[in-house]
């Protein structure tokens, strides 16, 4: 009986330390998402760079999709679209200071160009989660060379 009672304190004892480890707060999640995306974004401009061609991310409502240009027109690279993480993100985006209104669908033209010697056009991109109304993650582009992210409230 002992052994038993032991047995099944070490089983919960295990079951609470397992969820306490694998628990993510929503702000974690969101911060860890939008780290993924400054990081997608920064890798992107220098393979820009090494490769000699411009590279871009279109966005539409719900998705994103990474581009090649490609003379005459842009190409979408599914391998990199696939590393770009959208589950449960909702996104804003402002291009020159402007909000652009984002379509449902794809028009093959990037919303986001990192050129082939480095620059990207400047933009603000605003992560959110939808169990953090009221805080979201932005990822942007004042200067032509630097990437940054920050909370905002």
């Amino acid at each position: 009986m002992e052994v038993l009672l032991v047995i099944v304190i070490i089983g919960i004892m295990s079951a609470v330390g397992v969820g306490l480890v694998n628990s993510q707060s929503p702000e974690r999640q969101l911060r860890q998402k939008a780290g993924q995306w400054q990081q997608m974004l920064t890798y992107l401009c220098q393979q820009a760079v090494l490769n000699n061609r411009a590279y871009g991310v279109e966005l539409t409502s719900v998705a994103a999709s990474v581009m090649v240009f490609e003379q005459p027109e842009w190409r979408v690279l599914s391998q990199w679209t696939q590393t770009l993480p959208t589950e449960q993100l909702t996104w804003q985006l402002t291009l020159a200071g402007r909000p652009m209104p984002l379509s449902p669908e794809f028009e093959a033209l990037p919303h986001l160009v990192c050129y082939s010697d480095g620059q990207i056009n400047p933009f603000k991109l605003q992560l959110q989660l939808a169990q953090l109304p009221d805080l979201y993650y932005e990822v942007r582009a004042e200067t032509p060379w630097e990437i940054t992210g920050g909370w905002h409230e």
